[in-house]
């Protein structure tokens, strides 16, 4: 016999009773008077220092604070370990356990993930790619990232004529020419089909001068460069993979806010990998040897911004990868090679 304390399912009044077990059953004896058979009777999964709690078949529930009882308990009623508890109990099993975890969420990462990516892009309509677009787009312009030009119409027209002279014929592109004092000089592709290029960028490239053969044949093969990034759609695929990386992390640690959050500012955030940045890199390339447009003024823009980068670490020599664009003199080099310049 044992003290217990009864609850029976329908209130969470607290019944104190007195338990005696035998093979003929469970017998509570005080404030409630019921008897179990052993058959209907399962035990919960023990815990050091805790209760042992006994489930009945009508839904009510008994837990025995004394330890011996318990134990004795289990017995009686042939409890039996699950094998979980008992692996994660030994030392040796509980190690090789984490380790298959640790390979399984790699694996999952390294290769689960991007063929995941994959094939969700490639699933999602083109007014998915509109949607985001126009979203992104109405953000910066409401966050006063994206100002209008101070070029002049003729300036703005001759920078969209560049964009005609390399735009892919199955895709169609728009060129948008801002202000962006906080961005700085810079370009970047939105997922409809819209390409933003700052005035800071544009003076970067032509400084105090007019548009020269050579300004136009560098802005030309920037524009190429983000071309390459709307046809690839690499916009619905960065965000497809976050979006997955997000879930990923949420089902491990239980905060699924980076799921719920916008996709058009999770979209405003991202940034693509090296293998894009590199894969638009030769995309643009092909369209500017399909052009007839020099590709040598391209390759000294990326000279001239890889002076003002800081030098690699050793972190960034053993784990290049790490950084998210491809240094600017390894952009360079690669275009003169791939053009077949010197």
């Amino acid at each position: 016999m044992t003290t217990a304390y009864f609850f029976d399912g329908v209130s969470a009044r607290l019944h104190t009773v007195d338990l005696t077990a035998g093979s003929a059953g469970l017998r509570l004896r005080g404030a409630v008077e019921r008897d179990y058979p052993l058959a209907g009777t399962t035990l919960a999964e023990p815990f050091a220092g805790a209760p042992a709690v006994l489930y009945f078949s009508d839904g009510a529930r008994c837990e025995v604070p004394s330890p011996a009882a318990g134990a004795a308990l289990a017995g009686l009623l042939g409890y039996r370990k699950p094998l979980a508890v008992r692996w994660q109990e030994r030392i040796g099993a509980a190690l090789a356990c984490l380790v298959l975890l640790v390979l399984l969420l790699a694996a999952t990462v390294h290769w689960g993930i991007p063929a995941a990516t994959e094939r969700i892009a490639a699933a999602l309509p083109e007014e998915v790619d509109r949607t985001l677009g126009a979203s992104a787009l109405a953000a910066l312009e409401h966050q006063d990232l994206l100002l209008p030009s101070r070029f002049s119409e003729q300036r703005v027209a001759q920078l969209e004529a560049l964009l005609e002279s390399v735009a892919p014929g199955d895709k169609r592109l728009r060129l948008l020419v801002r202000d962006a004092p906080q961005i700085g000089p810079n370009a970047m592709a939105l997922p409809d089909g819209s390409i933003v290029l700052t005035d800071q960028m544009v003076r970067m490239v032509i400084g105090d001068g007019d548009l020269t053969e050579e300004a136009s044949a560098a802005l030309a093969g920037i524009l190429a460069h983000e071309a390459g990034h709307v046809r690839l759609r690499h916009s619905a695929r960065s965000l497809t993979r976050a979006s997955l990386m997000a879930a990923l992390s949420a089902t491990l640690f239980g905060d699924f806010s980076a799921v719920a959050a916008g996709a058009p500012a999770l979209l405003m955030d991202l940034k693509f990998s090296r293998a894009m940045e590199l894969e638009a890199d030769d995309h643009g390339l092909k369209l500017m040897l399909e052009h007839g447009i020099p590709v040598g003024p391209l390759a000294t823009l990326f000279e001239t911004l890889g002076e003002d980068e800081p030098e690699e670490s050793w972190i960034d020599v053993t784990s290049g990868y790490i950084s998210t664009h491809p240094a600017s003199h390894e952009r360079a080099e690669r275009l003169r090679k791939a053009a077949g310049i010197e």
